[in-house]
């Protein structure tokens, strides 16, 4: 039996090359877009778990409105913090692999070379400040 994989944010960039790809794989893919999917509900997101059962949860999903997360951080961190938060603690209760994306918007932009993964944080806009927001939910 293959893994079932649930991406989220499937109908963005990331989450269509990603479900193209797992195409190609041995395993069952659910694409859920944001109208499917509302990750930040934590009601849904059982409901999906319940009728899919994934062993790996990609979350494409994401405020990537950069602009934007100025004026609306609320709504931009109800995306890219809560939500991950939702997924990460559905993958817990369900032994679910998370796989979640983030930016290099969470660094603070002034490196010569490229940031490593352990570089200390220091977003300098709204939408870098909810994506490590979401980072910090997953990684708690």
């Amino acid at each position: 039996m293959s893994p079932r994989w649930l991406v989220t944010g499937a109908a963005g960039m990331l989450g269509q090359d990603l479900v193209a790809a797992l195409a190609h794989e041995d395993v069952t893919a659910v694409a859920a877009d944001r109208t499917a999917l509302d990750i930040a509900d934590p009601g849904r997101v059982r409901e999906m778990f319940a009728a899919h059962r994934p062993a790996v949860v990609a979350n494409c999903a994401a405020w990537t409105a950069v602009d934007d997360a100025e004026s609306q951080e609320d709504a931009a961190l109800r995306i890219n913090g809560t939500g991950p938060a939702v997924l990460a603690a559905a993958c817990r209760e369900h032994g679910a692999v998370l796989l979640h994306v983030s930016t290099d918007y969470v660094f603070a932009g002034d490196a010569a070379l490229p940031y490593p993964e352990d570089a200390p944080t220091a977003p300098r806009s709204a939408y870098g400040r909810t994506k490590l927001a979401g980072e910090r939910a997953v990684l708690e």
